[in-house]
């Protein structure tokens, strides 16, 4: 495809390099959905290339001799939204891609470039050129004579009015169906410099001698050659479980575990249970309780990472007494606190390989109670029930993280 990324510049600048190596230019791209702005492994070829794709900047920090020298995005969207939802629809799936790239490998901003034309018409004229439509010739006269503005509106393209007004509609529907979806891309193109290693004294051989060296490289070659494994399959984003727990629990002297679960880009659910059945060093002191919050969780970002906003349901049985007066208990031990809330969070990696993460949550809710309050004191006597709403904070956590691939059938990650 006819892509106007900016990188003639940098193949020019590094010609120079050409006597002491090898250079090459390598691009990889991946569709998006209509008005999406994430990477869907399951749409199109997208697992393909995205395995392609992490499999050669696999390959490029293994091999010591080979080097990047420029990278250039680009992001595109097809012509038939408004043009302020084009360019934020091209720069975010620029962005993800980018994202994607760099969360594999260092790259210095110094060698990074990025386009600016977020609708590729040459591209479009290319797929109308080679393809039987009827209105051909008016359509490539339309897409490849058109300017950038409309009357008193810099913002509209001339092109779009003008193909939409052509045969009532019917060919700019036609386009629509045929080419538009190919145009919704994120690319990125590699300049990478080989360094062909220094050569070796050779010492010098008889024409047999030299026949059999021949012979056995040719066949260590083919050895090495069939015993290479493939490059295992990568689909980008990947469904993942999180085992973590909660440090302020446990400073609480609460004992507790979470398991969350990806559902899907942007959406999680967590499944946190606390449970306590001590005094805290003396009978007058306690914070007793089982309680389970389940939360949907979600994500700002695509890979379920960084910030989050979450709505919880909380259930907890409790008996508290904290050395005042007196001590409260669910009614008659069968009245749990019902409720639920919303919170807010951040989780990151810390680790190199993003298995362990840290993550932090605040959040508050409404519940109802019914419990009963006892003199706090060995077997201390009831002195009121009580019903009440309670409305506060319900949810504060610093949790160690550790991130599991969650392996689905057929062995896919």
């Amino acid at each position: 495809m006819n892509r106007k990324i900016i990188i003639p510049l940098l193949v020019l600048l590094l010609g120079i390099l050409r006597g002491f190596g090898q250079e090459s230019r390598t691009e990889f791209c991946v569709g998006f959905r209509v008005n999406s702005t994430t990477i869907d492994s399951g749409f199109g070829k997208n697992a393909e290339r995205l395995s392609e794709l992490l499999s050669f900047l696999e390959q490029i920090k293994a091999d010591s001799t080979v080097r990047i020298t420029g990278v250039a995005f680009c992001g595109t969207a097809s012509p038939e939204g408004g043009s302020q939802l084009n360019k934020r629809l091209a720069q975010g799936r620029l962005k993800a891609l980018e994202k994607t790239v760099r969360g594999e490998i260092p790259i210095p901003d110094s060698i990074v470039t990025r386009n600016d034309e977020y609708i590729l018409w040459d591209d479009l004229a290319a797929m109308v050129g080679e393809s039987d439509m009827a209105n051909k010739e008016a359509l490539l006269s339309i897409i490849r004579e058109g300017t950038d503005a409309v009357g008193n509106s810099p913002a509209t393209d001339s092109r779009i009015p003008a193909l939409q007004k052509l045969d009532n509609g019917k060919s700019w529907r036609e386009l629509n169906r045929r080419f538009f979806g190919r145009m919704r891309n994120a690319c990125v193109v590699f300049i990478t410099f080989r360094k062909e290693p220094e050569p070796e004294p050779e010492e010098a051989v008889t024409e047999p001698e030299q026949a059999a060296v021949d012979t056995a490289v040719i066949t260590e070659t083919v050895a090495v050659a069939d015993t290479v494994p493939a490059a295992p399959a990568d689909e980008g984003w990947r469904r993942r479980l999180y085992v973590k727990t909660n440090g302020v629990g446990w400073a609480m002297g609460i004992g507790n575990v979470a398991v969350e679960a990806d559902l899907a880009p942007h959406w999680s659910l967590c499944v946190p249970v606390y449970y306590s059945a001590w005094n805290y060093f003396r009978s007058t002191v306690k914070f007793r309780t089982l309680a389970v919050q389940p939360e949907i969780r979600y994500w700002f970002d695509g890979n379920n990472g960084g910030w989050f906003a979450g709505a919880h349901f909380g259930y907890a049985q409790y008996n508290f007494a904290l050395a005042g007066e007196y001590r409260i208990q669910d009614h008659d031990g069968t009245s749990p606190a019902l409720g639920g809330g919303v919170s807010a969070g951040y989780r990151m990696p810390v680790s190199r390989n993003k298995r362990w993460k840290m993550e932090f949550s605040l959040g508050a809710g409404v519940y109802g109670l019914h419990y009963d309050k006892f003199r706090n004191e060995e077997n201390g006597l009831p002195v009121a029930t009580v019903r009440k709403t309670f409305f506060g904070i319900d949810q504060a956590s610093v949790s160690i993280v550790y991130t599991l691939d969650w392996k689905r059938k057929g062995g896919a990650r």
